[in-house]
């Protein structure tokens, strides 16, 4: 009787450590490893089939659609964090423009025709439509991020000016 017991104890004492080990993984699985990371490119955004959209410049005259693709990760882990809120920081002319970005790893309706997007996984896109008024320059820009655990990352392009949106004639 004793020797069941002690088998008993031994299984239940098993599973409790079993379930206490999964729960902590599971645990860890839903917090950060590392920083929030935030890069990105810009390329010109004009609807399919036009032959420039999506070819990564930075000269853009007005009217033209300014394309902002973006990509937030987990430093720890580099995946992707889904549940970040990415904005786009556009200052020129003498004016702001916060534009939010869509997070396309999931299917998204196209703002412009209505029409769904195709799904670009672990990507957020944000689209600026050069003023007909802009003056001619070179346009500031950033790009924020925050996610669900409050982690928080920003962007600017590398380079200096010469790699930066430039408003030509």
């Amino acid at each position: 009787m004793n020797r069941t017991y002690s088998v008993i104890t031994l299984i239940v004492a098993g599973i409790s450590l079993g379930m206490l080990a999964t729960s902590q993984v599971a645990g860890q699985a839903t917090q950060p490893v590392g920083k929030l990371i935030l890069w990105g490119d810009i390329a010109v955004f004009q609807p399919p089939p036009h032959p420039e959209n999506c070819t990564v410049k930075n000269r853009f005259k007005r009217g033209e659609p300014v394309g902002f693709r973006l990509y937030a990760l987990d430093g720890g882990t580099n995946q992707p964090e889904p549940s970040s809120q990415v904005v786009v920081h556009i200052q020129h002319g003498g004016k702001t423009y916060d534009i939010p970005a869509l997070y396309r790893g999931v299917p998204q309706k196209n703002p412009d025709g209505g029409g769904t997007m195709p799904v670009r996984a672990n990507q957020w896109t944000a689209k600026w439509k050069v003023p007909n008024d802009a003056p001619t320059g070179t346009v500031h820009y950033s790009a924020t991020a925050r996610d669900r655990f409050g982690r928080a990352a920003e962007w600017t392009p590398q380079g200096g000016e010469p790699s930066w949106v430039t408003i030509v004639q």
